[in-house]
């Protein structure tokens, strides 16, 4: 199979991963952005999905010599390039914020149940797309692939999981380039692809990478500053996810994680939002219709626990409320972003000529407070001036609350 890029042109994997790239587990991805939302003022990046990612995920390991791996751990990781994404929900990280606080649940986690066939409630739905079942242990299989060691690695119970599962990984790799390319940041190929091939790990599971390669971690981290500066503040971008996420929200408020078919596609979710009872005039109005208008972006160091705050819901309620009780915005829309390590993280490597290890980068920590609201561009302004004086006397309150 001839697989063609925008990135990285025509590439042709080992033929023994041709089915399982077919695989219902690893093409329901097609269905499933790479983006959280969908967004007309980053247009390309809305319509890039996990599938050619992944895709892009396996040419970026197959660079790489994959040095201590035997045969069958090389076919083995290949394999789990093709499914390390597979349990990613419709709307990506966005869903899986919301499933995450309330069970504890992430997309990495749950992919060898899915894998297993025990990913269902009762353990008994199994269809992965409309009419097909799951077929990836079996292609495994026919395909001479330790399925077990596939398991292990998505587990991360494989030293060579953290190339998937790490900091700066194969996946990364694609991801940052991928999405610059979208967004229309100059980025460096050449760089990604000599950390592609001289990056690996150790039986430890440390990262190894020569010191010498420094500039081009630099470079790698630059561009993925710049991604996310666009993706944290485009306005239009940021009020699509906070409509999904209220709307998420009331949806898990009369429902269950039974009830969540995480393995749907956008599209199927998009769907059902529409046209169910709680959500369905919230998508009509504004997430079909005009979104909101932004009143309040601002950035404050620190974590929701730190700022006073028990969890991300916890922090949507207090903007809306303070916007509402404070600044008098009818019917405010809030949403935060928490940053952990998002514009910038802290790395180690071992050097494998000096036996040393090397850091880069230092661990970013804050929250992102947003609010919206419907209202005219002519009054935008000395509302937003409102809510945010509101925001930030309210805020010491809520330090001393938890103090």
């Amino acid at each position: 199979m001839i697989i063609r890029d925008p990135l990285y042109g025509a590439f042709e994997p080992p033929s023994f991963l041709d089915r399982l790239i077919t695989a219902p587990e690893v093409r329901r991805l097609a269905g499933v952005r790479l983006l959280n939302a969908p967004t007309p003022s980053l247009p390309t990046l809305s319509e890039i999905t996990r599938f050619s990612h992944t895709l892009g995920v396996l040419y970026i390991a197959l660079q790489n010599p994959h040095v201590g791996l035997t045969k069958a751990e090389v076919r083995a990781f290949l394999a789990s390039v093709l499914i390390h994404d597979a349990g990613t929900p419709p709307f990506a990280h966005l869903l899986e914020y919301y499933l995450n606080d309330r069970y504890g649940w992430s997309h990495e986690s749950v992919i060898s149940d899915l894998l297993t066939g025990h990913h269902a409630i009762e353990n008994l739905a199994h269809q992965v797309l409309p009419g097909e079942d799951l077929r990836f242990r079996k292609l495994c299989r026919d395909a001479s692939v330790d399925f077990n060691l596939v398991i292990d690695m998505v587990r991360e119970r494989h030293y060579a999981s953290r190339l998937l599962f790490g900091t700066l990984d194969f996946d990364n790799l694609d991801n940052v380039l991928r999405m610059a390319w979208a967004l229309g940041i100059p980025a460096d190929k050449e760089a990604f692809l000599r950390l592609a091939r001289n990056i690996s790990t150790d039986i430890d599971g440390r990262l190894v990478l020569p010191a010498s390669f420094s500039r081009e971690v630099d470079i790698w981290a630059r561009a993925r500053r710049q991604v996310y500066d666009i993706l944290v503040f485009d306005e239009i971008t940021v009020a699509s996810q906070a409509v999904l996420t209220r709307a998420l929200r009331l949806l898990f408020k009369e429902r269950g994680l039974e009830d969540i078919e995480w393995l749907q596609r956008d599209s199927d979710l998009v769907e059902h939002l529409s046209s169910d009872k709680l959500t369905k005039n919230l998508m009509l109005k504004r997430f079909k219709g005009r979104l909101p208008r932004q009143l309040l972006c601002i950035q404050l160091k620190g974590t929701l626990k730190s700022l006073g705050f028990s969890s991300r819901d916890k922090a949507i309620d207090w903007i809306e409320n303070v916007s509402e009780d404070c600044a008098a915005i009818r019917d405010p829309l809030g949403y935060v972003f928490v940053d952990r390590g998002v514009f910038s993280k802290q790395i180690q490597f071992h050097d494998p000529a000096t036996n040393r290890v090397w850091d880069h980068g230092e661990m970013s920590e804050s929250v992102v407070f947003y609010c919206f609201f419907d209202g005219s561009k002519r009054s935008e302004q000395h509302l937003s001036e409102k809510v945010r004086s509101a925001v930030l006397e309210a805020l010491p309150k809520v330090l001393d609350d938890r103090a």
